[in-house]
């Protein structure tokens, strides 16, 4: 029997309203489905089964890591796709990915996670979902999990690509708060057991103090975290350094945000930074160099971005705050046609996320003076 090309690796709970449509997503594309299922009372399993997937139960095995690799251990394709339940690839993907496996499998690529969020924004996020199957490639950590520590010890070179999938999960607000607490005590777990070990655990710990709202103590942890790259880790390092910038705005010191944002390097090169330090400036009383850095913040283009970053409920935030300081400029005339702007921009959704913003932004400010 020939090697499969392409295997399908999916862990499962309770997901029978979402599974046929993950499933069905990929139909032509992949060769074999290999599903982890970890205790569904549902219908999950038979939807599973009856998509040809072979299915694996078992007892949940207290992290997302293991439950994984359970996958990855019975997969037998030359290629591994990765997916969750609430995720799916739109038809241009499937047929960039079938390019890309025609290969041999000697590199593993990052996808983008086009999350949904609500009213009709996205956030985008660069993952490895796509590499060769070998027996050094595992996911480590128990929750956000991830295979590029054992692609970098195996040598195996990660390309990044624009390829999308969708993801549904943050779609519904309601469920975020119970899965903030279990990714929160899962990532306390493995602190506990080793307090100085991988900083992206430090950083996710963190991100869970932001997701409620207590910023003291997420600048905190992302500040630990930075400490702790040292000098092996410079991206990781610069990321937790511009989410503790972001989590000491929000707890209004801006002294200690721009003390964060000087270590950054490059400078300017990501949205937040650009709206940070606008907000720092104005914040100064330098409304004209905060009007630059928010000018700036508009004329990002949609991307994987790292931190990842809302970017059309940003460059809203971004607009708000333009009108507010060219009325203080003395032109309330354009604040109230930027107010306008951003109104009418929300009510489309989607259409902010791109460089619309900044076009229509430019067309009501060309002809103003900055008195």
């Amino acid at each position: 029997m020939p090697t499969p090309n392409l295997s399908l690796c999916v862990i499962t709970r309770n997901e029978a309203a979402r599974l046929p449509v993950c499933l069905a997503s990929v139909k032509g594309l992949v060769d074999e489905i290999v599903v982890v299922d970890t205790g569904s009372t549902d219908d999950t399993v038979d939807i599973a089964r009856a998509a040809g997937a072979f299915v694996q139960e078992i007892k949940w095995p207290g992290g997302f890591s293991a439950a994984r690799n359970v996958a990855l251990q019975h997969a037998s394709g030359r290629w591994i796709l990765v997916l969750d339940a609430d995720e799916s690839l739109p038809p241009s993907s499937v047929s960039r990915i079938r390019d890309l496996v025609a290969q041999p499998a000697k590199c593993a690529y990052s996808l983008v996670q086009r999350s949904r969020l609500p009213e009709g924004h996205h956030l985008d996020v660069a993952i490895v979902r796509l590499f060769p199957r070998d027996p050094r490639v595992r996911f480590e950590r128990p929750i956000h999990e991830q295979v590029n520590t054992s692609l970098e010890r195996a040598r195996i070179p990660i390309r990044d690509t624009a390829i999308t999938f969708d993801h549904e999960g943050y779609a519904f607000p309601a469920a975020m708060p119970e899965k903030t607490r279990r990714n929160q005590k899962l990532i306390e777990s493995a602190l506990a057991a080793d307090p100085r070990g991988d900083p992206h655990l430090r950083f996710f710990y963190a991100a869970t103090f932001f997701d409620t709202g207590n910023y003291t103590r997420a600048a905190r942890e992302y500040e630990k975290c930075a400490a702790q790259c040292g000098k092996d880790r410079p991206k990781l390092a610069n990321t937790a350094r511009l989410k503790a910038a972001e989590s000491l705005v929000r707890c209004a010191n801006h002294n200690g945000a721009k003390a964060m944002l000087e270590l950054e390097a490059p400078a300017g090169n990501h949205p937040l930074s650009c709206w940070l330090r606008g907000d720092i400036a104005q914040h100064e009383g330098n409304t004209a160099e905060a009007i630059a850095w928010w000018e700036r913040t508009l004329a990002f283009s949609s991307a994987a971005y790292l931190p990842p970053v809302p970017l059309g409920p940003l460059k809203l935030q971004t607009l708000m705050k333009l009108a507010e300081a060219w009325a203080q400029f003395g032109r309330k005339d354009v604040g109230v046609s930027i107010l306008k702007l951003a109104m009418a921009l929300n009510r489309s959704g989607g259409q902010v996320d791109g460089l619309e913003a900044a076009d229509r932004y430019n067309e009501i400010t060309s002809e103003a003076v900055r008195v």
